[in-house]
């Protein structure tokens, strides 16, 4: 089956963003991916008023006249997410800070665990770490498998994207969750997101995830966790659930 994989362009302009979109894009087709651009300002994204009520226990959000639903369901049918932000004041623009803040509902309830996640950040001088550290945060909220990192500066502005750029992220679309190796930090999101959950979250928040059988677990779903990872997941969960009342 044709995997499709949804690139998120935060910028405001169809330029070094988008063009590095779109090498992504040529290199995707060439090994049999179905792409889609999607730029940020061609959608109606309102900012987060954080009711929080509605998105962490009805997976909903309090505004309904914008177009947050529509790409979250793209983002549901896709296979892959490509995300992507010109550097704006060392971090991600508006655009994509306000499409971030909004899939609010996702960090508590993470429908989109186990989605392999590129990230893409360009800039024309400074600030590619701290927009990729942002992008990395919020992929690793969202539960997604880390698929790399391909960042332009004003010097490699045009250097072309290469297919080993890439190599991780195609091998996570390729291969099952199980052959996934998570991070201590993505651990420690998946204990804080679950004591959250169980503690504070309201009834819908813990029927997501008792439903997923997710709280007797060390990850989201079976990978590849040494006996020293699953330690340090239940020894987080213990520490966490006595700090959070």
């Amino acid at each position: 089956m044709e995997k499709k994989v949804l690139m998120i362009n935060g910028s405001f302009r169809r330029k070094n963003t988008y063009g590095v979109l779109a090498q992504i894009g040529e290199i995707l087709k060439g090994r049999g991916v179905d792409c889609e651009i999607l730029n940020l300002s061609d959608y109606d994204v309102r900012e987060c008023h954080g009711c929080d009520e509605s998105c962490i226990n009805n997976l909903g959000c309090t505004t309904k006249d914008d177009d947050m639903r529509k790409l979250k369901e793209k983002v549901l049918q896709s296979d892959g997410l490509v995300l992507a932000s010109p550097v704006y004041l060392r971090g991600v623009t508006s655009l994509f800070k306000a499409f971030a803040d909004r899939t609010n509902c996702w960090f508590h309830n993470p429908e989109t665990a186990g989605l392999p996640v590129l990230l893409v950040a360009t800039t024309a001088s400074t600030g590619l770490k701290e927009t990729g550290q942002f992008l990395k945060s919020f992929a690793v909220g969202l539960g997604a498998r880390l698929g790399g990192f391909i960042a332009r500066s004003g010097p490699t502005f045009g250097k072309p994207v290469e297919e080993k750029e890439l190599k991780k992220f195609l091998s996570l679309l390729e291969k099952d969750k199980d052959r996934y190796k998570p991070s201590m930090n993505e651990i420690v999101t998946f204990e804080v997101q679950k004591v959250l959950a169980m503690k504070l979250g309201g009834e819908g928040n813990k029927k997501f995830w008792e439903e997923r059988d997710w709280t007797g677990r060390t990850y989201y779903y079976d990978c590849r966790m040494n006996v020293g990872k699953k330690l340090f997941s239940k020894l987080m969960f213990g520490i966490l659930s006595k700090a959070i009342k």
